[in-house]
């Protein structure tokens, strides 16, 4: 009597089925959640933040309410890349600049916006819910993979291994089956590898919107000044830093300190020097002269700003 009530070939006939069923399935179910599937209507366009958590995640957009904030005159920066409230009434547009300009506190740098963590917050997560409701962004547990799938195939390799104990011990010819159980394993790592995202990306649909975005504020599309120069705190200021990060901020004294201070992240030399702030970059008025955009004193260096 054949054990279990099958043969061997009638066994393995049946348990390759199964994995191709259950890695198949598992394919789907990878694509459908890391092609995100709104389950929320849309309600039109994004706004700069959402934006910005598609371009750069979480730090992204505190350096777009960063940007805001500078704008606005509520923070200051120094060359050094200090960020510091200026303590101006009515100083943050939005709930997101309100969380960032008190997790900014007394004193943070630029380089570790990061530390701000504001995905962690209300208003963060809020954020990503709506992006992935809207199927702009996969859902987060696409990075660990569908569970369902994973324990389809842990029981495909127990049943596996104990049809295998039970053919040595009944001393019946198990090659066939050892080999379609290494290449469960195998398949089961791919399908992993494949699901495996650290954190939510942008779908499809997300990344379109991206090139749209970045069609309609291509980099460098807003020229530096045109914050001092009145053109306001919405669009022109927040929409490049958003889609490209803080050196894209629209002054040229604030994106040479965040161009100084991104090489200092990143490694480079990124020094301060005296021709940081040379007699071109500090003779204008709108570089050094407001409170919003060198923070003082300490804007470009020396104790005596721009003007000596």
């Amino acid at each position: 009597m054949e054990p279990w009530g099958l043969s061997g070939p009638a066994f393995l006939g049946l348990y390759w089925v199964a994995l191709a069923v259950v890695f198949v399935a598992g394919l789907v179910l990878v694509v459908r959640a890391r092609s995100g599937g709104a389950s929320a209507p849309d309600r039109g366009s994004l706004d700069e933040y959402q934006l910005a958590w598609l371009s750069g995640g979480p730090l992204r957009v505190t350096q777009t309410a960063v940007a805001g904030l500078l704008a606005r005159g509520a923070l200051r920066v120094n060359r050094g890349g200090d960020l510091k409230p200026t303590g101006v009434s009515g100083g943050a547009a939005d709930p997101v600049q309100a969380q960032v300009l008190r997790a900014v506190g007394q004193k943070a740098k630029v380089s570790r916006l990061d530390k701000l963590r504001l995905e962690e917050t209300r208003i963060g997560k809020d954020l990503a819910a709506d992006l992935v409701n809207r199927g702009y962004m996969t859902r987060p547990g696409a990075s660990n993979g569908p569970r369902l799938v994973s324990v389809a195939f842990a029981v495909l390799l127990v049943v596996g291994v104990a049809r295998l104990v039970n053919g040595v011990r009944l001393d019946r010819p198990v090659g066939n089956l050892i080999f379609a159980l290494i290449v469960t394993a195998i398949l089961w790592l791919v399908l992993r590898a494949v699901a495996s995202s650290r954190r939510p990306k942008p779908t499809a649909k997300g990344r379109a919107e991206l090139n749209r975005a970045r069609a309609a504020s291509p980099r460098g599309g807003v020229p530096h000044g045109a914050v001092a120069a009145g053109a306001g705190v919405g669009l022109a200021v927040l929409a490049p830093v958003a889609l490209y990060g803080l050196t894209e901020y629209p002054d040229d004294e604030m994106s040479e300190i965040f161009a100084l201070n991104a090489q200092r992240t990143t490694g480079g030399d990124g020094g301060s020097s005296g021709s940081s702030c040379s007699s071109s970059s500090c003779s204008s008025s709108s570089s050094c002269s407001s409170g919003s955009s060198c923070g003082g004193g300490g804007g470009c260096g020396g104790g005596g700003g721009c003007g000596g």
